[in-house]
């Protein structure tokens, strides 16, 4: 993955999982694999591994209190 590729992924899952918050067409996992992927090439941006770090930590607390789950209990 190239650093435009990355850059451009990363910038791209900061806006979408914020609004996951309101309910997830996708499933969780799908998501966090999006950003897990990323975790090889986090060091490509200087600040790469704090906003990835960042985003599992949503993550973690989306599966915690539930919040991101489709509306339709799926």
């Amino acid at each position: 993955m190239s650093l435009h590729e990355f850059a451009k992924d990363l910038a791209h899952l900061e806006y979408v999982l914020p609004l996951l918050e309101r309910g997830n067409p996708l499933s969780l996992p799908y998501w966090r694999q999006r950003v897990t992927a990323l975790e090889a090439q986090q060091t490509l941006l200087p600040d790469g591994t704090k906003r990835v770090a960042r985003l599992l930590k949503l993550f973690n607390e989306f599966e915690r209190t539930g919040t991101g789950r489709r509306r339709d209990g799926g």
